[in-house]
């Protein structure tokens, strides 16, 4: 009875040293992690949906300038396949090295413009 006891306990000994850390981690602060999620989340869609006036005309010219910057970053990162008439590629692999984190900044640009395009809808303009 004795060895089954402390084989069991080598297992689990064994199992959080085999662990990255983020099995531990998730169990103790998930909860808490999905209440600071929701606190968030719920000052964003409070802030959006009561937003009005001249602030939401400041949101939408900002999120139409964040688009208009990401379209440029696009065009600066494809400019030299577009010297060499490639203009029907798709992602980052025909760039050159140097000319990638503006073709990957330009779409985190554009998805940022267009999620605050899309919460500018929620409000009351």
């Amino acid at each position: 009875m004795q060895r089954l006891a402390t084989a069991s306990v080598k297992v689990i000994v064994d199992y959080g040293r085999k662990s990255n850390g983020w099995g531990t981690f998730l169990e103790h602060w998930a909860f808490t992690l999905t209440v600071l999620l929701a606190l968030v989340l719920g000052q964003i869609l409070t802030f959006f949906m009561t937003l009005g006036g001249v602030s939401w005309i400041w949101s939408y010219v900002v999120a139409l300038l964040l688009g208009g910057v990401s379209v440029g970053l696009l065009l600066y990162a494809k400019l030299p396949l577009y010297r060499e008439r490639r203009f029907f590629t798709f992602g980052a692999r025909a760039l050159p090295e140097q000319r990638r984190p503006f073709y990957r900044w330009g779409y985190r640009c554009a998805l940022f413009s267009v999620v605050l395009l899309a919460c500018l809808l929620l409000s009351r303009h």
